[in-house]
């Protein structure tokens, strides 16, 4: 009887009220569980499909894995820096690497190659990639479309991706209805087929902090558009609605754009006011800032467009020839 009244005095986590006594639950969440990947042990896609909120899926090593999605909330980490993800088994226009379509996941010091689409693809939202390769995919090494939002790119490098054509693979591709609030810091691209960054039919604002766009738009003679930052397009994608403009004010601070074949800083229709602080254009194939003050997109069967005046603060233009009737300039070197 002392033992029963004693059990009933007793208030635990995750307790349950019974008979108005206090009753431990055998139902309380199993603590995070942290499952190690290497060659010859268990695959990337099996520790994925049992993995829940919390948990740390390890890589050791090499390893080669099919495409494979990411469960909401879970860690995937290289360790100490070492791993890598050998994505060549992947096939078709759906072979990407990572799909991300959940929220609050973290990827972060790996080394990812090979996928026959996009190394990592999301429509999710605030997840984070951190230190991390990518190269070598036959599509964008990364992409952001259709609502993700608010998620988090720190010190991502993306080299080296190409497609058949030269037209798709651009190092990082924040586009087709991105959302609101994807931040890019210390983000590099590099030598990609296509452009650096591509903000083509994006519906949020990006903002980029350090990040550099270097010699794209030839990956080993595969050509693409070449851009650096390419922050706008038509939207003409979007199912039942006729192609418009989406003004975005998207933000640059302190980004380079060094050799690209063809802009470095390019408005592409963006008709929202794009600001540029502190950037630099250095020795780009096309303009290094072009920022028309007018244009007239085919999308739009050619009608003239006034633009929203970008505002460029303290940006340096080297070896290179600008169009920034469309901007309008503060202590900017070079112009």
């Amino acid at each position: 009887m002392q033992r029963l009244k004693n059990l009933c005095m007793v208030a635990a986590l995750g307790a349950i009220v019974m008979g108005g006594c206090l009753l431990q639950s055998t139902s309380a969440s199993a603590a995070a569980s942290t499952t190690y990947v290497k060659a010859g042990g268990p695959t990337l896609s099996s520790a994925l499909a049992s993995a829940k909120s919390g948990d740390t899926i390890a890589i050791t090593g090499t390893v080669t894995s099919g495409s494979v999605v990411v469960p909401a909330g879970v860690i995937i980490s290289g360790k100490a820096g070492a791993g890598k993800i050998n994505f060549s088994s992947t096939s078709g226009s759906n072979g990407k690497g990572f799909t991300i379509k959940t929220n609050g996941s973290t990827i972060t010091d790996l080394e990812l190659y090979g996928a026959a689409d996009n190394g990592i693809y999301m429509e999710g939202s605030s997840n984070k990639l951190t230190n991390l390769k990518v190269h070598g995919n036959h599509d964008a090494g990364v992409q952001l479309s259709n609502g993700a939002a608010n998620n988090t790119l720190t010190n991502v490098y993306s080299y080296s991706n190409a497609d058949a054509t030269g037209e798709n693979a651009d190092g990082f591709a924040i586009k087709l209805h991105s959302g609101v609030g994807n931040t890019l810091t210390d983000c590099t691209a590099e030598g990609n087929s296509d452009d650096g960054y591509d903000l083509y039919a994006a519906h949020g604002a990006v903002t980029f902090t350090r990040c550099k766009a270097i010699n794209n738009g030839d990956c080993g003679g595969i050509k693409g558009d070449g851009n650096g930052f390419k922050v706008g397009g038509v939207d003409n994608k979007t199912t039942g609605v006729a192609a418009h403009l989406d003004p975005l004010k998207h933000l640059l601070i302190d980004c380079t754009a060094i050799g690209n074949t063809g802009s470095g800083f390019d408005r592409n229709n963006q008709n929202g006011v794009v600001t540029m602080t502190g950037c630099i254009g250095q020795k780009n194939g096309k303009n290094n800032f072009n920022f028309p003050l007018t244009g007239a997109p085919s999308a739009l069967g050619g009608k003239t467009v006034t633009f929203g005046k970008a505002i460029m603060n303290n940006c340096t233009s080297k070896n290179g020839t600008n169009n920034i009737t469309g901007a309008t300039l503060s202590g900017c070197i070079g112009f």
